[in-house]
């Protein structure tokens, strides 16, 4: 917010008083008094969080619990030995492994009927995409440079400036949120494979029909926030139709944040609240991700319906985030 249009208003009424004086306290006074209502304001915004009375936002909390489970003995056949007579033998020796076990789960809901309202993925998706595209071989790294048709996907003036870069890989790409990367990658990827993917990760409501580079903008694609999380943990848990490596290369673009206590992997999104109404602009926000401390494994998802996409970008990480400090979960 700015101070100079107020202040400017109130110095201009003050020019008809004589007395200097009074004239320089009463400036003095109002500075003070708008600077001051400007930090209470800024206060508050960084302490606010979705409340259970507000049906325009949610926040999805799923907490896992993880210990190491030791000395467990398995038992494993080998064969391939020739005895003297000419027959195989097997031989049966028991080894030590260890493995690390969900011992329980928790999860916390805030606007239950919202969490359970299905909506545009919009940018989350990069998510999934990203891990079809890995799985998929269309990228071996994140460091490999991505490129997209220009022809097909023109570069708009609106675009930010860091969709304007000469070169991009799936590292930036992913930061960046570069949409048209990410078409074109779709695109690549192809319907059917596309398809195959999504409903094997029982993604949301797995409709990509509203066209392939398309339909997580807005399009028939939806998922609610406690599919988010639910994704999420498949991921980590190794349960979906992906390799390893894919998910430790996503991983790899999704950290954010990473310190002694915790690690802290996210995704944005954003994008029009009512698509059918272009007079409006409201706009939905997400922020989901998941993350790693001494305690366990958290996944989280946020989203939350703004009357403006500037303060809809102000906000969606700050009240995410309040969320996992309350929770003791990030400092």
């Amino acid at each position: 917010m700015s101070l100079f249009p107020q202040v400017k208003a109130r110095i201009i009424f003050l020019l008809h008083i004589s007395n200097k004086e009074v004239f320089v306290k009463k400036i003095i006074t109002i500075v003070s008094a708008l600077a001051l209502s400007s930090f209470t304001q800024q206060a508050i915004a960084n302490n606010e969080l979705c409340l259970a009375s507000n049906n325009d936002c949610t926040f999805v909390l799923l907490s896992t619990k993880i210990s190491e489970k030791t000395n467990e003995l398995v038992s494993q056949t080998t064969s391939g030995k020739t005895s003297v007579e000419g027959n195989f033998l097997t031989e049966t020796k028991v080894v030590q492994a260890s493995s690390y076990i969900e011992d329980s789960e928790k999860l916390l809901l805030i606007n239950e009927k919202r969490a359970k309202r299905r909506l545009s993925p919009f940018s989350t998706f990069k998510i999934t995409n990203s891990l079809i595209a890995l799985d998929s071989k269309q990228i071996t790294n994140a460091q490999q440079t991505l490129t997209f048709d220009q022809k097909k996907y023109p570069v708009q003036a609106w675009w930010p400036s860091v969709w304007k870069l000469s070169e991009y890989n799936l590292a930036s790409a992913f930061k960046f949120s570069m949409v048209a990367i990410y078409r074109q990658l779709a695109s690549d990827i192809g319907q059917d494979k596309m398809q195959s993917y999504v409903s094997s990760f029982d993604y949301g409501n797995k409709d990509i029909s509203s066209g392939l580079d398309r339909f997580w903008l807005n399009g028939s694609l939806k998922i609610s926030a406690i599919e988010q999380v639910r994704f999420l943990q498949k991921m980590h848990r190794g349960q979906l139709t992906i390799s390893q490596n894919s998910i430790d290369t996503l991983k790899e673009v999704m950290l954010v944040e990473t310190n002694a206590s915790y690690s802290l992997y996210a995704k944005t999104g954003a994008g029009k609240a009512n698509a059918d109404d272009k007079s409006s602009k409201a706009m939905l926000g997400w922020y989901v991700g998941f993350v790693e401390n001494t305690e366990g494994v958290h996944f989280f998802a946020f989203n939350f319906t703004s009357d403006s996409y500037a303060k809809m970008k102000a906000s969606r990480v700050v009240i995410a985030r309040n969320h996992l400090k309350k929770a003791g979960i990030i400092k």
